[in-house]
């Protein structure tokens, strides 16, 4: 941590609920969501 350019000073957690007929629904790590692969079965 001496040479450290960027000491991060926190993380984010996000929690995401969704149904079980839905798959497809993750997010990255930008905590952006991706819906175009998201199906409801």
């Amino acid at each position: 941590m001496d040479n450290a350019i960027i000491v991060p000073l926190y993380y984010d957690q996000v929690l995401r609920f969704s149904h079980k007929n839905i798959n497809g629904f993750y997010s990255n790590a930008q905590n952006s969501l991706d819906l175009t692969k998201v199906v409801k079965e």
